[in-house]
């Protein structure tokens, strides 16, 4: 951090003494090492085009609930949701509860499924809402499934049309992971012999003149899927296609060059930590992140929901539910005043000012952020400010806003 301490507060110096010492009890530090394969599994995303073919609220692209219901981008979009929740979903409990029933007879190992793209970056934005998502596993798939089927042993791996598993000219961790890879594809193969695995990114899987059917997860049928019915878009009440659009932003978010430094991710992870403190001190407040430390949040959150909750539980004495809905940063809007609150309470706290070098709001993306050859272009360096082709906000690159996700309902255990 870049900030010192001013007039430390009665108990400050202890306070950063059980900080550090919760990190070490409950090695955290190995987030600083997850944020960095989480940052490049979204370069790598972005690089292939599959973000933005959910990015509906970018500069190129209206919303396809509005003027442009037909376009190939929407048509990928949800096609992609029917293959997330109708194809992978199951498949991954069926799965599941076949690893239990191998492994309590010690009879295999248990497969790690690695996702397409599309469906990737679906489950990664359904897992972001770790509430929601466990709600919703529960309800669909049972109890007794929930469990394994929150976990992955890989969080941020995806697998792309054009791999070779073939390929001789790798080493024994690429070997193995394209061995895992071969193996899902096979499984889905299996499963679902009429679907693809992939999705064409460039074309999507439906023409423009075709229906776009979704396959109804409690039955064998098929209905015509109705472009303006909200909840045959919903997951018991979560808009999975709008939280991957709200998503799709934060790559640039965490772009800047102090993002490849570790000692800039390993303090991440200790402001992290005292971040979920801070809702000790205020249970019904909404606090907001910095961005530097909504990466190691999300980072935390996606490496496991279960030890996520167990670890939440250890540090502020309850589950801390993360909440990206928050996105107008008008100003005496609720995400503004949640941050000057957040400051306040953090100025009292810890007797520092709430504030990072490199790791604060960057303003909205530049236009070139929304094609897929932006992931060519060199971090940026620096001071942030506002870049080329965005004016949005502009009052508060920098130092005056965090990040666009916030706590919410903070459960006891």
């Amino acid at each position: 951090m870049t900030t010192s301490w001013t007039v430390p507060p009665k108990g400050a110096t202890s306070n950063m003494m059980d900080i550090s010492q919760t990190v070490r009890n409950l090695d955290l530090y190995r987030l600083a090492n997850l944020a960095v394969q989480h940052t490049q599994f979204l370069r790598s995303l972005h690089g292939h085009g599959i973000t933005l073919q959910f990015s509906f609220s970018s500069k190129s692209t209206p919303s396809f609930l509005s003027s442009c219901p037909h376009s190939t981008k929407n048509y990928y979009a949800l096609n992609a949701l029917r293959r997330y929740r109708d194809l992978w979903l199951p498949l991954l409990a069926k799965q599941t509860s076949m690893d239990v029933g191998s492994d309590s007879n010690g009879t295999d190992e248990s497969v790690s499924l690695i996702p397409p793209p599309d469906v990737a970056w679906l489950w990664h934005c359904h897992r972001l809402a770790p509430a929601r998502y466990s709600s919703y596993i529960k309800t669909r798939f049972g109890p007794d499934t929930s469990k394994k089927i929150l976990e992955t042993e890989v969080a941020f791996a995806a697998q792309f049309s054009h791999e070779c598993p073939d390929d001789v000219d790798v080493n024994a961790e690429e070997a193995n992971q394209a061995i895992v890879k071969q193996k899902a594809r096979e499984i889905w193969r299996d499963a679902y012999p009429l679907e693809p695995f992939f999705q064409d990114a460039e074309t999507g899987a439906t023409s423009e003149s075709s229906p776009l059917l979704i396959t109804s997860p409690t039955s064998t049928s098929t209905s015509k899927l109705v472009l303006d019915d909200q909840q045959s878009l919903d997951l018991d009440g979560f808009d999975l296609l709008s939280s991957a659009d709200h998503q799709c932003n934060f790559l640039w978010q965490v772009s800047g060059i102090n993002f490849e430094n570790e000692e800039f991710l390993c303090d991440g992870v200790l402001e992290y930590v005292k971040f979920l403190k801070l809702k000790n001190a205020a249970p019904n407040q909404v606090i907001v992140p910095t961005y530097q430390i909504d990466l190691i949040w999300h980072t935390h959150i996606l490496a496991s929901i279960h030890q996520y909750d167990r670890d939440c539980i250890t540090i502020s004495g309850g589950t801390i539910h993360h909440d990206d809905s928050l996105n107008d940063r008008t100003e005496g809007g609720k995400l503004d005043v949640s941050f000057q609150e957040t400051k306040r309470l953090w100025k009292d706290t810890y007797g520092e000012e709430y504030y990072c070098i490199g790791g604060m709001y960057r303003g909205e993306p530049p236009y070139d952020f929304f094609h897929r050859e932006w992931i060519l272009s060199p971090l940026s360096t620096g001071e942030d400010r506002l870049q080329s082709g965005s004016t949005a906000y502009a009052r508060l690159v920098g130092i005056h806003a965090g990040s666009s996700t916030a706590t919410s309902d903070h459960s006891s255990s």
